[in-house]
């Protein structure tokens, strides 16, 4: 189940290029900070053989298929999402960039959801932060 979270925060959530993990025992910020690494997003389907009920697979093989299908971040709605959000925002990528810029930065944060190729970032808070 954790693998086909990840799937489909990363296909629908704004943020799901990037998820913070708060593991157990954590005991709230010290100022320490955060460790972030990158991760390759797994294949939910490639697990389902260890899932604790078996009922679970057709489910998870759906919500996989979901999260592959979904354009939620595709090239044009992130295209038109950021150069939309505001006036100031719309004239400066479509009068004074020419759209050149705006269609540069749709391209960089859209996403394609491919299981066990995607990656996104995964952050932990540091080793201090955590009870002893």
């Amino acid at each position: 189940w954790c693998r086909a979270e990840l799937l489909l925060a990363y296909a629908f959530m704004t943020t799901g290029r990037n998820v913070l993990v708060v593991p157990a025992g954590f005991a709230g910020s010290s100022g320490h900070g955060m460790d972030g690494y990158e991760i390759v997003l797994a294949n939910p389907r490639e697990t389902v053989d260890t899932l604790t009920n078996p009922n679970d697979r057709p489910v998870i093989a759906s919500l996989t298929g979901v999260a592959e299908r979904s354009t939620a971040f595709s090239c044009w709605r992130v295209c038109v999402k950021q150069s939309t959000v505001s006036v100031l925002i719309s004239c400066a990528f479509n009068v004074c960039c020419c759209c050149q810029w705006c269609g540069l930065y749709a391209l960089l944060n859209s996403r394609n959801v491919q299981p066990g190729k995607a990656r996104m970032g995964k952050y932990v808070p540091r080793q201090q932060a955590m009870e002893r």
